[in-house]
C-alpha cells in the first residue's frame, strides 16, 4: 500500500548511448528547423491549437546557442553551423555598456546579465570547440560588463539601464549564470583573474542569496553547479564543495520524483503529469556537471556511481518522452513537433535546450559504461 499510494516505484526505462545520440540529435534538428533568417529560434509551440509563440527571450536566446556550442564540443561538431547562426543574432546587437561590451534582444531594452552571462558562455565553449580568437576582444568586453553589475559582497545586479546598473533588481538564475560565465572566461585566459572575480558570487550563492531572496530552502541552481565544477582545485574549498554536496542532493531528489511520475491513473492523483522538460533538464545538467566535478574532487567520488545512475535513469525516461515522427504527424505542424519535449500540449526553446544538456552527461556515463562505443 505504501508503495502505491505514496512512495510510487521509480520507473528507469533501458536506454542506450546511441539512443540518447539519436534524442540529441532530433531535439537539434528541431533548433534547425525552426530558425528564421535573422538567428532567431523558434520560442514556443502548441500543438494542439497550431499556434507558434510570437514572444521572445534573450535569456532563452544565448541559452540554447550556448547549448548548441556544447553538442559541437562533446557530439556533433558539425553542429557549429546552426549555434553560430544564433550567435550572430547577438554579436550583431552588442553595445558598450558598463565598462564592457552588452547585448539584449530590443534596442531599447534594459541590458539583461543573464543573457550577457549566457553569450559569454557560449563565446567561450565556441572557443573551446574551434580555436578560433576571433571574438575574444568581445569576450573580455562582456566579461567587463558582467563584473561591472558585481556588488561588494558578490551579488549581482540583474540589469543596466541609462549608464548605470539598476539597483536593487537581482535575477533567479542570473547570478549563478554570470559566475559561471567568469570561470569559463578564466579558463579561456588563464592568469587575467575571471575566477578569482567569481569566488566572492559563488560564496554568495551558498552562504547568502537564499536568505536574501527571502526562500526557505536551497535553490537548486544548476548554473552554480557548473561553475563549481570549473572552479581550479586551489579553489574548490571545503565550503564550497559543501555547496556541491547540497546542490547533488537537491537535483538527486528532483530527478528521483520525476521518475516516479507516469501521468495517468492513481499516479497522477499522486505525482501529477510528467514535469515540464526545462525543469527536469536543468536537474540533469545540473547534476551532470557535479558527475564531472566527483571525478577531480575526492570528497565527492563516493557520490560518482549514485549520480550515474540519476543521470541514465533521467535519460531513459527524457528519451522516452521525446515525441518521435510517427506520432508528430498527427498534428498541425509535424516539424514543430518532432525531436521536441512537452508539458501538456506546450513546447518551448528551453525544454530543448536543458535536456540536451543534460543528455550529454548521460551520453558520457553511458560511453564510458559500453567501452567506449
Amino acid at each position: 500500500m505504501l508503495r502505491v499510494g505514496l512512495v510510487p516505484a521509480e520507473v528507469c526505462p533501458p536506454v542506450t548511448g546511441a539512443e540518447v545520440d539519436a534524442a540529441v540529435d532530433e531535439a537539434v534538428a528541431w533548433f534547425e528547423r525552426g530558425i528564421d533568417q535573422a538567428g532567431r529560434y523558434t520560442y514556443g509551440y502548441d500543438r494542439g491549437t497550431g499556434q507558434v509563440a510570437t514572444a521572445y527571450n534573450d535569456a532563452r536566446h544565448a541559452g540554447v546557442t550556448m547549448s548548441l556550442y556544447q553538442v559541437a564540443i562533446e557530439h556533433d561538431p558539425s553542429v557549429l553551423e546552426l549555434a553560430d547562426r544564433g550567435l550572430a543574432f547577438m554579436v550583431e546587437r552588442v553595445v558598450p555598456a558598463g565598462g564592457g561590451m552588452a547585448w539584449s534582444v530590443y534596442p531599447s531594452s534594459d541590458l539583461p546579465l543573464g543573457a550577457n552571462s549566457l553569450l559569454l558562455a557560449g563565446l567561450a565553449l565556441r572557443r573551446e570547440a574551434t580555436g578560433d580568437p576571433e571574438h575574444d576582444d568581445l569576450m573580455r568586453g562582456v566579461g567587463r560588463f558582467l563584473l561591472g553589475q558585481q556588488l561588494d559582497d558578490g551579488n549581482m545586479l540583474a540589469y543596466w539601464s541609462d549608464g548605470a546598473p539598476v539597483p536593487g533588481v537581482t535575477g533567479k538564475f542570473a547570478t549563478g549564470e554570470a559566475a559561471w560565465a567568469l570561470t569559463l572566461l578564466d579558463r579561456a585566459f588563464p592568469g587575467e583573474g575571471w575566477e578569482e572575480a567569481a569566488l566572492p558570487t559563488i560564496d554568495y550563492l551558498n552562504e547568502r542569496r537564499d536568505r536574501d531572496e527571502g526562500r526557505i530552502s536551497r535553490l537548486p541552481d544548476h548554473w552554480a553547479a557548473y561553475a563549481l565544477s570549473e572552479l581550479d582545485a586551489v579553489h574548490r574549498t571545503e565550503a564550497r564543495i559543501g555547496y556541491a554536496l547540497q546542490l547533488a542532493g537537491y537535483f538527486g531528489i528532483r530527478l528521483r520524483f520525476e521518475s516516479q511520475r507516469r501521468g495517468d491513473g492513481l499516479n497522477l492523483a499522486l505525482r501529477w503529469f510528467p514535469g515540464p522538460p526545462a525543469g527536469v533538464g536543468t536537474a540533469g545538467e545540473g547534476i551532470g556537471a557535479l558527475w564531472r566535478l566527483s571525478g577531480e574532487d575526492e570528497r565527492l567520488a563516493d557520490l560518482r556511481g549514485t549520480i550515474e545512475d540519476r543521470l541514465v535513469c533521467t535519460a531513459g525516461f527524457m528519451v522516452e518522452r521525446q515525441v518521435g515522427t510517427p506520432e508528430a504527424t498527427g498534428y498541425p505542424d509535424p516539424d514543430l513537433v518532432r525531436g521536441a519535449w512537452f508539458y501538456r500540449g506546450y513546447t518551448q526553446m528551453d525544454d530543448q535546450q536543458h535536456v540536451i544538456s543534460a543528455l550529454l552527461a548521460a551520453a558520457a556515463v553511458l560511453d564510458a559504461r559500453e567501452g567506449g562505443r
